[in-house]
């Protein structure tokens, strides 16, 4: 199968038959192909065509099924993230034992623990 498909086999066709060789394959000897009557051939390609066809059908089914499945696959994925908290914060704090320190009104943001002695006050834009 591999060296038909990289195109390295030889057929000669003879009077009423054909030889098959693959040159690459010292193993594998030369195949002699006999030419069939036209009734035989004609039912025997019909089969050959059929059962591909057969298989092909079959094949798509499955691909229809696993694209169905990926998709609720995808939908589901979709709902379960939807559905999860986004907040960081709390499931850190969930899965911490640390106790939540509280802010203490007056506390400094820029230093906590050390309390603010002036009352913050807004940035004046104006120019006075």
């Amino acid at each position: 199968r591999a060296a038909l498909g990289r195109g390295a086999a030889e057929l000669s066709l003879g009077p009423g038959s054909a030889t098959l060789r693959l040159p690459e394959e010292p193993r594998c000897p030369a195949l002699a192909l006999a030419q069939l009557p036209a009734a035989e051939a004609r039912c025997q390609l019909q089969a050959l065509v059929f059962g591909m066809a057969g298989c092909i059908e079959t094949l798509e089914r499955r691909l229809e099924g696993l694209t169905e499945h990926l998709a609720d696959l995808q939908s589901a994925s979709c709902l379960s993230l939807t559905e999860a908290d986004p907040s960081p914060r709390k499931n850190r704090a969930a899965g911490s034992a640390l106790p939540v320190k509280r802010k203490v009104p007056g506390e400094s943001l820029i230093n906590p623990g050390f309390k603010s002695k002036k009352t913050p006050s807004g940035v004046n834009f104006e120019d006075s």
